[in-house]
């Protein structure tokens, strides 16, 4: 009997000191591509289009809820909401407004590309969000400038560039816009 208790009591130590510590002294891996990861689906290329072609009017609180969204259908009803909330004319089938956005991004693209697309530049990120203005004083060589009294007079030397006039945007009115272009 002494001897069968000798032999359960090896079996038992032989469990606990040789198989029991492999077991739970694996290594813990801490590769990361171990992990499971937690994607967010990226959005299609129209939602991506989308969001770059209204990144001049659309607002900061805006911006942050689109960037939450997850699944198209939630992207399409904040694009409806989007253009809906800006719809000059509700009355109407048609979106006056987001008609003449997209007028402007094609003019935009046409008069104010320098390497990049016009609504890139600064008179196009401008023109897109005021659009066109009332007045253009415009000075493509730059060189000797006489100033206006307001603006101190006397004469300087400037870099080839635009001046425009809005006369009324929403809240403001006479704002004026430099637009200056550095020699190359």
């Amino acid at each position: 009997m002494l001897a069968h208790l000798t032999l359960r009591f090896l079996i038992f130590c032989a469990f606990v000191f040789i198989i029991i510590p492999p077991a739970f002294g694996q290594p813990v891996s801490r590769d990361p591509h171990d992990k499971p990861r937690k994607i967010k689906q990226e959005p299609p290329k129209a939602f991506k289009q989308w969001i770059e072609d209204v990144q001049p009017i659309i607002r900061p609180d805006e911006l942050e809820a689109w960037k939450k969204l997850q699944t198209d259908e939630e992207r399409e009803q904040f694009i409806a909401i989007f253009w809906n909330h800006r719809d000059t004319d509700p009355d109407t089938e048609e979106n006056e407004y987001r008609e003449a956005y997209y007028e402007r991004v094609a003019y935009a693209n046409e008069h104010f590309s320098a390497g990049v697309p016009g609504v890139k530049t600064d008179r196009g990120r401008i023109y897109l969000r005021f659009g066109k203005p009332d007045d253009i004083e415009t000075h493509p060589s730059g060189g000797t400038y006489n100033r206006e009294s307001y603006e101190g007079g006397g004469s300087t030397s400037t870099y080839p560039f635009e001046r425009w006039w809005y006369r009324n945007l929403p809240g403001h009115s006479d704002i004026e816009v430099e637009i200056f272009r550095r020699a190359v």
